[in-house]
């Protein structure tokens, strides 16, 4: 399993600048897996989410200095933006849980930076297994949630994201990246 963690990821000046972008952003309601079709959002894991960050942005500027500082890769391509999660509209995912996932194929890695969470039961759990009939209930691995914290992984590694129950809103960097 090839997963990674950073702490404290972004210096000081540029995580107030990130958190501050998160906070100011214009977000739209959507849901996860956005390439599914359901007849409520909140019947999948609803989500808000920013536009993407276009190259030219601060943001993504910010964010590549600093990747490719800590971990020395070299970004060929990203896609990442802000993601807000309301634990009041997840009221089916605490009653049934979210099915693990893989993400794209075309991306090298997947991640996400945490902003405003601190514990276990705001990370992303980690399964060793899928299959169609058989899945794991329980993952092998948590990964807790902790500001400023950068964690990335295989990008077809299964996972699911974990929110705890008792936190009103988790703001988080989703980022998908394709290595030169």
């Amino acid at each position: 399993m090839n997963l990674n963690i950073v702490d404290n990821f972004y210096s000081s000046d540029d995580f107030q600048y990130m958190t501050t972008a998160s906070l100011l952003n214009t977000y739209q309601a959507l849901w996860q897996p956005s390439n599914k079709s359901f007849v409520n959002r909140t019947n999948a894991y609803p989500c808000f989410e920013t536009k993407p960050f276009l190259e030219k942005d601060k943001a993504t500027q910010v964010f590549l200095k600093t990747f490719e500082q800590k971990t020395n890769f070299k970004i060929k391509n990203l896609h990442t933006f802000f993601r807000k999660i309301y634990s009041k509209e997840l009221k089916n995912i605490f009653k049934y849980g979210i099915i693990p996932h893989q993400d794209e194929k075309k991306f090298n890695f997947a991640g996400i930076i945490h902003f405003n969470t601190f514990g276990l039961d705001d990370g992303t759990g980690i399964f060793s297994s899928h299959e169609e009939n058989n899945f794991q209930i329980e993952p092998d691995i948590i990964i807790g949630a902790k500001p400023n914290r950068c964690f990335f992984y295989d990008s077809q590694i299964w996972h699911r994201p974990l929110q705890d129950i008792n936190t009103e809103m988790r703001i988080v960097q989703p980022f998908f990246i394709t290595l030169e």
